[in-house]
């Protein structure tokens, strides 16, 4: 907050004026991470490699970046704003291409394309994923619409006037839409189907995906800076108090903990509750064998270490830090799961919402730091337990 006028800035003891831009703090993180980053350069066998995993963290937050500060820029710029809708469009198309190859991956025969045409049997397929996909990315432009936002405004805290939180909406809409197609068409997560896990070949070792966490982790967090205004409409101190990414008090941290062993006993039995409704129904419920290979990654003390601190960090940082404040508890709760719809089936999709419920209801009722503990434990709890063949 700026001062008052005419008010005079405070005095450190030394006599020179405070950093109340928090940029100080800003410096110095980025300092040790750069550090950090250098180091595992330098120390890397295989610097290719390692230059791979540092792009890939970086590709996938970048375009959502881009986006952002372009929103932010276009606020007072009609141009801008065309230049926004256009790599907004992109984005969306991209995300659904991204989705149309995972659910055709899916179901392709052993040995996979051979030559540009599709193997027969498979053109119903493709055809429906990439169909639906574009339907939803069609409907998510529905958040450019005034009247929409304008109605959604009485329930949460969107400015429909705002041509930032406008791309937003459009953003998120999509990213709820589009993700789920290929277990609409399917009926079966891509990610758990034979063709995607044979091709995925063996597991990482628990070095390189430590590595990659870490890579991936790192850009979300300077994402979700940089996505709530960073240097164009916040400080530093004002983007961590609108991120509610602070530091916990005691109280707040001995109450995530318990919060975190509460929800692994918690939704153990509502896992084992949803799995029997949906076993009563006839409905396909996830692969438990199938999600064990694609998780073999976390099947060692510093997998599982590295997979759960990103998760707890990167997912709410991202959703409850970034998207709650403008959007409400249901919208990124239904975004949250949609983001598991290419490793879940519906069973694991609706354990997904309602944990998702209950780390907003976490955040409201503290900061997202908060959460992102209850969150971290919570997954370390189950990848620990997953490494150790015990089923909870």
């Amino acid at each position: 907050m700026d001062d008052e006028p005419g008010s005079v800035p405070p005095v450190s003891v030394d006599g020179s004026a405070p950093d109340r831009t928090g940029y100080r703090a800003l410096l110095a993180g980025t300092a040790v991470a750069g550090l950090a980053v250098s180091l595992l350069l330098i120390s890397s066998p295989d610097l290719e490699a390692e230059l791979r995993l540092l792009g890939a963290g970086a590709l996938q937050v970048a375009p959502f970046v881009l986006v952002a500060m372009a929103a932010y820029l276009a606020e007072d710029s009609r141009p801008l704003r065309y230049v926004t809708g256009v790599l907004l469009l992109g984005l969306i198309g991209a995300l659904v291409l991204v989705s149309f190859a995972f659910g055709l991956l899916a179901v392709l025969p052993p040995g996979g394309l051979d030559g540009p045409d599709l193997p027969p049997g498979t053109e119903g397929t493709a055809l429906a994923l990439l169909g639906l996909g574009s339907l939803g990315g069609l409907v998510s432009l529905a958040g450019f619409l005034h009247p929409v936002r304008r109605l959604l405004a009485r329930v949460i805290p969107l400015d429909p006037d705002s041509f930032v939180h406008g791309v937003a909406l459009v953003l998120v809409l999509a990213m709820v839409l589009v993700p789920p197609v290929p277990l609409i068409v399917n009926g079966a997560p891509p990610f758990l189907s034979e063709a995607f896990l044979d091709d995925s070949g063996s597991p990482e070792s628990p070095g390189d995906f430590a590595r990659s966490e870490a890579y991936s982790l790192l850009f979300v967090i300077y994402a979700s800076f940089l996505i709530v205004g960073l240097f164009i409409r916040r400080t530093f101190s004002e983007a961590l108090e609108r991120l509610a990414f602070v530091r916990p008090t005691g109280r707040q941290v001995a109450f995530a903990v318990g919060a975190g062993l509460v929800l692994v006993v918690a939704f153990g039995l509502v896992d084992r509750a949803i799995a029997a409704g949906w076993g009563a129904m006839g409905w396909a419920v996830t692969d438990d064998e199938a999600y064990h290979r694609l998780f073999s990654d976390v099947l060692s003390p510093l997998g599982a270490v590295t997979a759960a601190v990103s998760a707890g960090v990167g997912e709410e940082l991202a959703v409850r830090g970034v998207l709650q404040p403008v959007f409400g508890v249901l919208l990124p709760s239904l975004l949250f799961a949609a983001l598991h719809a290419w490793q879940y089936s519906w069973d694991a999709l609706l354990s997904v919402f309602l944990a998702g419920l209950v780390f907003a209801w976490i955040r409201k009722r503290s900061n997202t730091t908060t959460c992102a503990i209850t969150h971290g434990l919570y997954d370390l709890v189950l990848f620990g337990a997953m490494a150790a063949g015990i089923t909870i």
